[in-house]
């Protein structure tokens, strides 16, 4: 009989830190957009406010992460086409001199700004983190992990969010 309370006790245990690792990991942060600490490439405080009005696709990177440097060039390559109204906006937390050394490399027509913390210090411990924000400056779609911005059904699907 205790080494059925034990196996139970080991079970439970084990659900519990799969569940933390998948909160930790896949799922993303709640985030206030306007109180994100962000410098733009002149290392000037900037808030996202300023975009208030506009459809957005907020997408949290890191230079050296293969799935954000796929996923921003799809995003490239679709942004004249099927994201025209919306604006891209690309936060990192690595150095400025980094970001703007990968802007210029790439010569995307996104705005990238500067985590003025790390990305753990607001709850991103997973790259990609893309989030969604409608003209209401609400976000209506958030996801840890790789989009497929080159499937239609996908991209109509957050289309239709904004």
């Amino acid at each position: 009989m205790q080494n059925r309370w034990i196996n139970v006790f080991l079970v439970l245990l084990g659900v519990l830190v799969a569940l933390y690792f998948y909160n930790k990991y896949r799922v993303a942060p709640s985030i206030k957009l306007e109180q994100l600490d962000v410098l733009n490439e002149e290392g000037t405080k900037t808030s996202l406010n300023q975009w208030k009005g506009k459809k957005i696709v907020l997408s949290f990177y890191a230079s050296w992460c293969g799935n954000c440097l796929e996923e921003l060039e799809i995003i490239n390559k679709i942004k004249n086409t099927e994201l025209q109204d919306v604006e891209v906006i690309c936060i990192t937390d690595e150095p400025i001199e980094k970001l703007i050394a990968f802007k210029s490399k790439k010569g995307y027509p996104f705005t990238f700004l500067k985590l003025n913390k790390s990305f753990s210090e607001i709850g991103i411990h997973s790259i990609p983190v893309t989030y969604i924000v409608n003209q209401d400056f609400q976000i209506v779609k958030e996801q840890v992990g790789y989009i497929h911005w080159d499937n239609p059904a996908t991209l109509n699907h957050i289309k239709g969010l904004f």
